[in-house]
């Protein structure tokens, strides 16, 4: 009997273990793929502000925020709130979903500005895209932890 308590035990904290692994690469994941999004805006960004000429490598940065975008759900399996997630993102999955596609669809007016070659109209779609981020982290992200 002790034998299967031992092994009952074990079982449980080697699970625990592994899904703790498992949500911490997710989180890294999440973290990872966030910053590529961070990095494309910028890029954008510096076209936008004049600071540099627009140029496929502008178009392809938005259609990267735009793929990316697409996957951002698939970074929140349920159980993986660690890191900076809150939970009202699987209390109100429709919601979180919601602001998601409003990333999506502005990420993909984004493309369509940045193949202008218009610093006028991907500064616009870029603020726009931005918006859609902030509203989403406001809601859903919490704050650093210390």
């Amino acid at each position: 009997m002790k034998k299967i308590i031992l092994a009952g035990i074990a079982a449980t904290v080697f699970a625990g273990a592994a899904m703790a692994g498992a949500h911490g690469s997710m989180s890294d994941k999440r973290v990872a793929s966030m910053k590529e999004i961070g990095g494309a805006m910028k890029a954008i960004s510096d076209v936008a502000k004049g600071n540099a000429e627009a140029s496929d490598a502008t178009v392809a940065a938005a259609m990267k925020i735009n793929t990316l975008a697409k996957q951002v759900p698939s970074w929140f399996p349920e159980g993986s709130g660690e890191y900076r997630a809150k939970a009202n993102i699987w209390t109100d999955w429709a919601g979180f979903k919601a602001a998601n596609d409003k990333l999506v669809a502005a990420s993909a007016d984004l493309v369509a500005a940045t193949k202008t070659m218009d610093s006028a109209q991907i500064g616009a779609a870029l603020g726009a895209t931005g918006k859609t981020c902030g509203g989403c982290h406001e809601t859903y992200r919490g704050p650093k932890p210390s």
